[in-house]
């Protein structure tokens, strides 16, 4: 059974390497992202606006490898988040590993960019950096964002498209179109502003 209480774990955003899915350095600390994990999960998974089911998360966090998933040899030994369910597997690698990272990284940001000490709030600065602040803050949430759109857009597709695979997805609440769906374009970008400018 498993133990883990999110889907992702911190461990997974950060120590991956070159194949890291989330815009972080090996030496970041996961301690800093952790608290906002299940955050993230709550905002992009499952809220009314999102698009998972919760009889559906819960299996995939039931069925989930408690120990951390880990997909480049160069750091050790292969460890598959779900190694007795090729579909769950599937889903992680090419949709919600990158998708939970980035969501993760999102909600963590602010509580990074701008730290509480006995003071109050400071901007952190080390001794051979400056902070990127705010303005640096926002551009890289605004980034995310964009990204996650459209990431969520592909993830919804391709349940869509494989929902006879995925029985627990609630494809009668989210899926609009015919059996041959196709595109990332006909899911999850309602609203998106696409940065078109009209004068």
């Amino acid at each position: 059974m498993s133990t883990v209480t999110t889907l992702i774990q911190p461990k997974e955003i950060v120590d991956a390497g070159i194949m890291k899915a989330a815009p972080l350095s090996s030496r970041f600390d996961a301690s800093q992202i952790a608290p906002w994990i299940h955050f993230a999960e709550k905002r992009f998974l499952l809220e009314p606006k999102s698009f998972m089911c919760v009889e559906f998360y819960d299996d995939l966090l039931l069925q989930k490898n408690p120990v951390p998933s880990q997909y480049n040899s160069e750091l050790g030994a292969l460890v598959q988040a779900y190694p007795s369910n090729a579909d769950y597997e599937l889903l992680w690698t090419q949709h919600l590993l990158p998708y939970l990272s980035l969501a993760s990284v999102y909600c963590s940001l602010p509580f990074i960019a701008v730290q509480t000490g006995s003071n109050g709030l400071f901007v952190n600065n080390t001794e051979f950096s400056s902070n990127a602040g705010n303005e640096g803050m926002k551009v890289m949430q605004d980034t995310i964002l964009q990204n996650l759109d459209d990431a969520k857009a592909c993830m919804i597709n391709f349940l869509c498209k494989n929902k006879a695979n995925y029985p627990l997805f609630c494809s009668d609440k989210i899926c609009h179109c015919d059996e041959d769906c196709d595109g990332c374009e006909n899911h999850g970008t309602e609203g998106r502003d696409l940065g078109i400018i009209f004068y």
